[in-house]
């Protein structure tokens, strides 16, 4: 049993310290840039919002609820990136993006898997929906997701692929009646 006046229980406490510290930088710089993010979609939500037709009232509008999501969106994002302010949030963010290499972030396993499966949402979204039918695009997104990701085998993707996209599928067109792209 190590006692508090050990020189090593000591270092171990610094350590764990510096390594909160650290973290919470983090923390605090991630709030300030997720903040302003919330506050920019609220306000892109709340343009797109006042844009759309008004047939009666705005209050039965279709419109009105983006509106209020984008206001929420707004308020939540302002009161985040104030409350990251406070806590210097700015002059963590400052010190972290100088201390950050990006060329060695650009080379990092998780940026380029993140990149990947982001590419291959593009590519489902953008290039396959509307152009290919909904359950041929879904079971290429699957396969090509869970392929990369290299969750099974070839198989069982084939399969989870045919029979997700398919259920999915027929759960929305026959029970209930929503047309799929």
């Amino acid at each position: 049993m190590e006692k508090r006046g050990d020189p090593l229980f000591s270092i171990l406490l610094i350590k764990v310290d510096n390594y909160m510290e650290e973290k919470n930088n983090f923390v605090v710089a991630a709030d300030l840039i997720m903040g302003v993010l919330l506050i920019l979609f609220g306000g892109s939500v709340v343009r797109a919002s006042l844009k759309m037709k008004v047939y009666k009232t705005f209050l039965d509008a279709p419109g009105f609820f983006p509106l209020l999501l984008g206001i929420i969106f707004i308020i939540l994002g302002t009161i985040i990136a104030v409350s990251a302010i406070r806590r210097n949030g700015y002059t963590q963010m400052k010190r972290i993006f100088t201390r950050i290499s990006f060329t060695e972030l650009f080379k990092s396993i998780r940026f380029r898997r993140v990149t990947a499966l982001v590419a291959l949402m593009v590519l489902y979204i953008f290039i396959l929906i509307g152009r290919v039918h909904f359950a041929l695009a879904t079971a290429i997104y699957l396969f090509l997701t869970l392929f990369y990701l290299k969750s099974t085998t070839i198989i069982k993707i084939i399969i989870i692929s045919i029979i997700t996209s398919l259920a999915i599928s027929g759960v929305f067109t026959m029970f209930f009646h929503i047309p799929l792209p």
